[in-house]
């Protein structure tokens, strides 16, 4: 389910950076359920030894 008051204030550039791209994700599985996190964000989580909250539901 999404959580459209957090995505309204929570909008991600175009021209991220990675380190905020990621931040973003970490919050977004916290706080709404509406898609999985994408295999780019997990693989880099892995490298930085991050594990990844489970998707909100």
């Amino acid at each position: 389910m999404i959580n459209r008051a957090w995505h309204e204030t929570h909008r991600l550039g175009p021209k991220a950076k990675l380190d905020e791209r990621v931040a973003w994700h970490i919050e977004h599985a916290q706080v709404c359920g509406c898609r999985e996190m994408p295999e780019s964000i997990k693989a880099e989580l892995a490298k930085r030894g991050i594990t990844p909250a489970e998707r909100r539901r």
